[in-house]
């Protein structure tokens, strides 16, 4: 444990600063997808959270995006109504929320972790 003598990419600097930062929002969703966040610091973040469904219709979907909305979607999940999902995703930049009607409500909450040059 501890040994970088390798060339792994977690060994590349014996001294990178990790920073780590939480944003937990409540959301209403709606039929047309939302931006919920969107990163400009870093190409290379990493976040681990949840999307809970409290109420509504339908389920909804939560999609994480390399290069904003036009780009490519890296991973999708769809929730139903009264239930969570957890995650773990990287490298991506922006997430959007889309729901099947405009009454489904919910809480989204994820930790960002990025390094800082």
């Amino acid at each position: 444990m501890g040994n970088c003598s390798t060339n792994l990419s977690c060994c590349a600097s014996s001294k990178k600063t990790i920073v780590q930062d939480k944003v937990c929002i409540d959301w209403t969703a709606s039929v047309a997808a939302e931006v919920i966040y969107a990163d400009n610091i870093s190409q290379d973040i990493y976040a681990s959270g949840y999307l809970k469904v409290d109420t509504g219709t339908g389920p909804v979907t939560i999609v994480f995006y390399s290069g904003g909305i036009a780009g490519t979607a890296l991973e999708t999940i769809v929730v139903a109504t009264g239930s969570s999902a957890s995650f773990t995703v990287r490298r991506f930049d922006t997430v959007t929320i889309l729901g099947t009607a405009s009454a489904e409500t919910g809480e989204f909450c994820m930790t960002i972790r990025y390094a800082l040059s």
